[in-house]
């Protein structure tokens, strides 16, 4: 008998018809009757019996014992399965905008960016806490099954919720619901006034008292207004960390001496290294504390605010501690049980590599066997993973699946779920840790199978529970390599610039030599996992040197237009580089000297030609303060919805529609 381990997908080539047939529907669809498999492919069912029993005495399919087949089908080994063009450019946590959401954010950015500059209370409330709540309030919708309608007007009322600190701190909640009202009134918010009173109303609600069983009638539809101001009530109150600490650590003394009252209120956010939502499925907000703190206000806020709402979700603190090798502390894990094979999937780019590496140390540290399945970031890479490589692959041969980073694709979904059904069925733990907005709709379907889900921000989706500061300061590493604008820059440091700058060397310069096939990928980044896993900054830091040359430098100088600059016929071979090229570009014209981050040139945009098409990356800094978000001044009315997130995206056109919407986007910026 042949060893199942060395058998693959392309052996399926040499097969008879009837055989090739019937082992693919099994990898596909998992274990069935004989009968079931022989009418499902429209074999007679002796003929059905004949070719089983040659497949089973090949080793190619086995059977169970409760009478049923399986097929057995190792590792895809060939290059010829995987996808092969990676990406063209670095695309953080790719989010949904649709025209109500950029018109409402083109208002509420000014008014937010004043407000906070206002503010005395020493916590940030400018569009960068705005949007991280949106981010959370967007999470927490898809669990709870909102309707498009309803995520609508709740996306809207996170973007607005604050805006009322320009005026008073203590009734900014109303002052919120009075602007959303006064400004659809005078054309500047896209809404209709039954839209602006829910939005409004559910501003006001995410402060003091509220009514969470209201609903109303929009169009027809019933909006459950209490339950979208329960959401954002709670996703506020998550915006608790670090992030919002809105001054520098040598001020501490000037605020001790005019503040003292509201010293407490600062130290509480320096205590949070971070949030997360994870659903097994019952819903756990868990806080990473640096180590064991009490009495923190932040945490007592937001405890105080989920027990105020119908929700039966739980809040966890967890201590974070300093030195260590980390490792998970979850109940499941304390036994410990030895040679529990795990499967880790997940796509060969930096951030992802990152939560590999997180992930991998915690299923290590929890008596798991850790398999990698690791394969290039591609276009193709979800469809590949879902409908190929996971139907291939033996579920009874794994105790558990991790599955970290997959780029969305919707058609994907109904795949999905059915690989996920059939890995849960040979009783396989299944973990989905997925930060791009657009897979959030599937969660529902996952949870209701009894997926275990990971949410929050980007340096949130690895599995299990770090025990050490330096895991999560890694997972900072990796959101910076994200380039998400959500990430704030308090406290960022040269070090973790020049560390994350490594990293990102360290995996282009393996991804522009690719693998030949799965155990090759793997074969490149085990190293880099364990120079991760034992802390080798040092590494990452000596390779800094180099990103610059090989990944900003590649593109011809620009031509400044305006607050723009403009770069055509950027070179394609490497498209990951021209994100890094753009961004070095806008600081090398310098920043200006006025509060916060701002420079000179804050916008850059590249073109290069693919055939009849052009492709258009375009983006803004991502440590600006003061300018628009690029995303919300591209023209929709001229293209398609581009990738990306609020500050870089891209788009494929046809060169006449390209050039009308880089004129366009030209002239937005500059106005």
């Amino acid at each position: 008998m042949k060893d199942s381990g060395d058998l693959s997908l392309l052996d399926l080539l040499d097969l008879p018809d009837p055989q090739r047939e019937l082992l693919l529907w099994l990898t596909r669809n998992g274990p069935t009757d004989v009968p079931n498999l022989a009418q499902s492919i429209g074999l007679d069912p002796v003929g059905a019996q004949q070719a089983l029993d040659v497949l089973i005495d090949q080793g190619r399919v086995q059977r169970l014992a409760d009478g049923r087949v399986d097929a057995i089908v190792g590792r895809v080994k060939s290059r010829t399965t995987l996808p092969d063009s990676l990406w063209h450019t670095l695309l953080a946590t790719d989010r949904h905008y649709s025209e109500q959401d950029t018109a409402t954010l083109r208002t509420a950015i000014p008014i937010l960016q004043l407000a906070r500059a206002r503010l005395v209370e020493f916590a940030d409330h400018g569009p960068g806490h705005a949007l991280r709540v949106k981010s959370f309030a967007g999470q927490l919708g898809c669990l709870v099954g909102l309707s498009e309608v309803e995520q609508e007007l709740l996306y809207a009322a996170a973007l607005f919720h604050d805006v009322g600190n320009i005026v008073d701190r203590k009734e900014h909640n109303v002052i919120s619901q009075e602007t959303v009202v006064r400004l659809t009134a005078d054309g500047a918010l896209p809404f209709t006034p039954q839209e602006a009173e829910v939005v409004g109303l559910i501003c006001r609600w995410h402060r003091r008292e509220y009514s969470p069983s209201r609903s109303d009638e929009l169009n027809g539809r019933t909006i459950r207004t209490g339950l979208l101001a329960s959401i954002l009530r709670v996703a506020d109150a998550m915006d608790i960390d670090h992030r919002r600490s809105d001054y520098a650590v040598r001020w501490s003394e000037v605020i001790n001496s005019f503040f003292p009252e509201k010293r407490p209120y600062w130290t509480s956010l320096e205590e949070i290294l971070g949030v997360r939502i994870q659903c097994t499925p019952a819903v756990e907000l868990q806080v990473f504390t640096q180590g064991y703190v009490k009495d923190n206000i932040q945490i007592d806020m937001l405890r105080g605010d989920l027990a105020g709402t119908p929700f039966q979700w739980t809040l966890r603190q967890i201590a974070v501690h300093v030195g260590g090798l980390g490792g998970s502390s979850q109940p499941e894990q304390a036994t410990k049980q030895k040679n529990r094979p795990a499967l880790l999937a997940f796509p060969f780019e930096p951030h992802s590599v990152v939560m590999a590496a997180l992930s991998r140390k915690n299923l290590a540290a929890a008596g798991y066997d850790v398999d990698l399945l690791c394969y290039p970031d591609t276009a193709g890479g979800p469809g590949w993973l879902w409908s190929q490589m996971l139907p291939a692959i033996a579920p009874q041969d794994h105790h558990r699946l991790v599955v970290i980073g997959d780029r969305s694709d919707s058609t994907m979904t109904p795949q999905l779920l059915q690989t996920v059904r059939r890995w849960q069925g040979a009783g396989v733990q299944v973990s989905v840790l997925n930060r791009h907005e657009a897979s959030w709709t599937r969660l529902p379907a996952l949870l209701q199978r009894g997926a275990e889900v990971v949410l929050g921000g980007d340096w949130t989706y690895f599995w299990g529970e770090p025990a050490s500061q330096q895991d999560l300061e890694w997972g900072r590493i990796a959101a910076l390599c994200t380039r998400d604008p959500t990430q704030s820059t308090v406290g960022l440091t040269d070090e973790e610039e020049a560390v994350t700058e490594g990293l990102l060397k360290t995996v282009y310069d393996a991804a522009r030599q690719p693998a030949s096939d799965t155990d090759g990928w793997a074969a490149l980044v085990r190293p880099i996992l364990d120079r991760i896993k034992v802390d080798d900054r040092a590494f990452f830091f000596d390779q800094a040197a180099g990103f610059a040359n090989s990944y900003t430098c590649n593109i011809q100088i620009g031509r400044v237009e305006g607050r723009v600059l403009l770069f055509k016929d950027a070179p394609s071979q490497f498209h990951q580089s021209c994100y890094w090229a753009l961004e070095a570009a806008i600081e090398q014209q310098g920043r200006s000297q006025e509060r916060g981050v701002r420079f000179k040139v804050p916008y850059a945009i590249a073109t290069w030609r693919d055939a009849d098409m052009m492709e258009v990356l375009a983006i803004n800094h991502w440590r600006e303060e003061e300018a628009i978000p690029i995303r919300l001044l591209y023209p929709s009315d001229l293209g398609p919805p581009p990738a990306g997130n609020e500050g870089t995206i891209q788009v494929r056109l046809p060169i006449p529609q390209a050039e009308k919407v880089i004129r366009a986007l030209l002239e937005a910026c500059n106005q």
